[in-house]
């Protein structure tokens, strides 16, 4: 990974995490090893996945399709258990 993409990833991560802390308090979980707190972690990820995938649309003058987010999503989620299970 050149140092560029690694800056760039830095900073998401970085966002990611203050983002994760505003909705843990905001949900008002204090344990960050219960369920909740595992829900509320994938949906920040999930969020910042999909913010990603418009601006890079947007960048390339693509339309921002929800519905092939879901399925491009799906499919590399079945990707990646399979796998796993190899």
């Amino acid at each position: 990974m050149s140092t560029p993409h690694k800056r760039a990833m830095e900073a998401v991560l970085e966002a990611a995490d203050l983002d994760i802390k505003v909705a843990l308090e905001e949900r008002g979980i204090t344990d960050k090893h219960s369920e909740e707190a595992d829900d509320t972690i994938l949906d920040v990820a999930i969020l910042h996945a999909w913010r990603i995938f418009v601006r890079i649309n947007e960048a390339q003058g693509l339309t921002v399709d929800p519905g092939l987010f879901v399925d491009l999503a799906s499919e590399l989620a079945e990707d990646m258990a399979e796998d796993r299970e190899q």
